[in-house]
């Protein structure tokens, strides 16, 4: 008896764990209608206007160079280029909301590099 109730208290939590984490990836999936046209400002303090385009999104910093270009929804996430003008990189790398921020993720050869920018409202 005592083992039954075992088996079904732990059956109801990973129902309920399972049903989290299903939640979760839904609720932080990317969909091809996502807009994160706006100002953002970087964490040095820059600012990047990002815009819809006619397939996607791009972005270009105060001077006007592009630092985000082709940023285009393959069916899973944001995908295109990232260019850092400081470093003189271009690097391939995805682009997805995270509430009031926007989560910029580079590859170059085997080194990724994650920064967040605030959005400003």
């Amino acid at each position: 008896m005592l083992t039954n109730f075992k088996t079904q208290n732990l059956m109801k939590k990973t129902i309920f764990l399972l049903t989290g984490l299903m939640f979760t990836t839904f609720a932080f999936s990317q969909k091809a209608t996502d807009n994160f046209a706006g100002k953002y400002k970087t964490d040095d303090g820059g600012i990047i206007t990002v815009v819809k385009t006619a397939t996607g999104f791009s972005g270009t910093d105060e001077s006007n160079r592009p630092v985000l270009k082709n940023i285009k929804f393959d069916g899973k996430e944001w995908k295109g280029e990232i260019i850092n003008y400081k470093q003189n990189v271009t690097a391939s790398g995805e682009v997805m909301l995270e509430g009031n921020k926007l989560k910029v993720v580079a590859h170059k050869a085997f080194i990724t590099k994650t920064i967040y920018w605030e959005v400003i409202k």
